[in-house]
């Protein structure tokens, strides 16, 4: 009897291991399930991101002028969403060029650039400091107090110059978070040659750009543009009163008196950087991506500049 009931025993043991291993494998096999099917969805997050892209690229291929860019092209439609099968793909394509480009204050010789930004900081209500904190970081050989930049966890040693995104300034020192987010829908990384779009510049950088414009006329102008954009920087300096009709621009006497005066060679009617903001979503996941492209001169074709995409 005694023997029955070890015999029962032992088998009970075995009977629970097994069920332990059981479930064991079970567990590990739903896991591998699980992340098997999380590294499907994130590549296919991925491939939507890549596939809205590549729409980029080829609207702004595809542009019948690309010498006159504004926000009536296709390229610049909002809500251009494709939907696909348990998720969609969202983007938006916007002008760099009709952004105050921060290189612009990196260039010791642009006198027109810092007055300018003195003046967008006055308008959106930015504190003077914070505009001086840029100012610094991109000055050739960078900051000359650099305590607090060493204070920072993990310190850094800013070297100066150009930046290649405006991100680089979130955490600057002297730069708040409140001061960073007001300003940074105005703001574009381009190269230090690059010129203002006018017929995509906001209102906010057109008035500081141009100081002595009355707010009537500024309205006229931005208004007009939304119906007939400029057609070349001639034509925009004109009507604002910085050249004569037919007269050449770069030869108008304002602005070759006064280098703090835009003209000709500040400020373009065409773009030739841009920026993709891209939303992929599949089955409650979803990932974004930032792509800035460049587009050269026909025939070469656009290309990527660079990306940044977040993956769950």
């Amino acid at each position: 009897m005694k023997d029955r009931g070890f015999v029962l025993i032992n088998a009970l043991v075995i009977v629970a291991a097994l069920a332990a291993v059981a479930v064991l494998l079970l567990i590990r096999a739903e896991t591998g399930r699980v992340r098997l099917q999380a590294g499907m969805e994130a590549e296919q997050l991925t491939l939507g991101l890549d596939a809205f892209e590549a729409l980029a690229v080829t609207l702004l291929m595809r542009d019948a002028n690309p010498a006159v860019d504004h926000a009536g092209e296709d390229w610049a439609r909002t809500g251009r969403e494709v939907t696909l099968a348990r998720g969609s793909v969202a983007g938006q394509i916007s002008d760099l060029q009709g952004l105050f480009n921060v290189n612009w204050l990196a260039d010791p010789e642009n006198a027109w650039a810092g007055p300018a930004f003195d003046r967008l900081l006055t308008r959106l209500a930015v504190p003077s400091d914070a505009g001086a904190a840029i100012r610094d970081f991109v000055s050739p050989g960078g900051p000359d107090n650099r305590d607090a930049f060493l204070r920072l966890d993990p310190p850094l040693a800013p070297v100066g110059g150009s930046i290649v995104m405006v991100d680089q300034l979130q955490s600057l020192p002297g730069l708040s978070p409140r001061a960073y987010a007001r300003l940074r829908p105005f703001l574009a990384a381009l190269p230090g040659d690059s010129r203002l779009n006018v017929n995509t510049a906001p209102k906010d950088i057109l008035a500081a750009l141009l100081p002595e414009l009355p707010g009537a006329a500024l309205d006229r102008i931005v208004s007009g543009r939304d119906r007939t954009p400029f057609r070349s920087a001639e034509a925009f300096l004109t009507e604002v009163g910085l050249a004569r009709p037919g007269e050449d621009a770069e030869e108008a006497p304002e602005a070759a008196d006064d280098p703090a005066i835009i003209g000709a060679d500040h400020v373009a009617v065409g773009s030739d950087w841009f920026r993709a903001e891209i939303t992929a979503r599949l089955a409650g996941r979803s990932a974004e991506r930032v792509t800035v492209i460049h587009r050269p001169a026909p025939p070469r074709r656009p290309e990527i500049a660079w990306r940044i995409s977040r993956r769950p």
